[in-house]
């Protein structure tokens, strides 16, 4: 049993331009994926996440964010790719986590998501997330009554600016490698914000998967999918 996204991703990843909205292609490195098991989610805020339940292939990937250059809002992230593929996907099959019912989905237009509370979402793999875990609970040790995203990440992202001379460009991303080890955790700002955001597994027919994507709900957004979430 699958669900199936409503929106086709390959506009967005083969169009400059979609909706008349400018989109720029922006590749922030590769994500080591030594045991395929991907986390989504706020690596500020529940950096602890299950990982999702199909396993991926192992490897180094591109990472890419997709990012719309909005008239109204500026310059947003609207979609993520971990990229394991150059391979087309022909569906984008929901991603769930081992303990996500499909039957638990009321509606055709519903989705499981990851929750997002300090604008950020990332993409890592069981293994970073257990060392990154490490690293911050180690972090907060050593720098007590310290943020560690004001005092530590904050200069890690001002490196990826735009304009670094420019104090409101804050960066929006950052390709984190956790001191001492060869993983990694990547961090985007996303899309509007703070929300609950679903990610797709990219497959062929013969259901090989080539990427994973989170949609920020930016471009192609079928009306009412951004509060159609299903409470867990």
């Amino acid at each position: 049993m699958e669900k199936l996204s409503q929106t086709d991703y390959n506009q967005i990843f083969d169009n400059a331009t979609v909706e008349d909205i400018a989109v720029e292609t922006i590749n922030i490195g590769h994500l080591n994926v030594p045991t395929g098991r991907i986390v989504v989610c706020d690596p500020l805020v529940v950096p602890d996440s299950e990982p999702l339940s199909l396993t991926s292939p192992t490897g180094q990937f591109p990472v890419k964010l997709y990012m719309a250059k909005t008239p109204d809002a500026g310059d947003r992230f609207a979609v993520a790719k971990l990229e394991f593929s150059t391979q087309r996907a022909d569906k984008w099959v929901l991603a769930l986590r081992d303990e996500e019912d499909l039957t638990d989905i009321p509606e055709d237009d519903a989705f499981f998501g990851f929750p997002v509370d300090a604008g950020l979402g990332g993409f890592f793999d069981e293994q970073a997330g257990k060392t990154y875990n490490r690293f911050v609970d180690n972090w907060h040790e050593q720098n007590p009554g310290k943020n560690i995203y004001d005092d530590f990440f904050a200069a890690q992202f001002k490196k990826n600016a735009t304009n670094p001379d420019d104090p409101q460009d804050y960066g929006d991303w950052i390709n984190f490698t956790i001191p001492g080890t060869n993983l990694n955790v990547t961090m985007f700002q996303s899309g509007y914000g703070d929300g609950v955001y679903p990610a797709y597994w990219g497959m062929t027919h013969d259901n090989e998967i080539v990427s994973l994507v989170i949609d920020f709900f930016v471009l192609l957004m079928p009306e009412g999918e951004d509060d159609k979430e299903v409470d867990e």
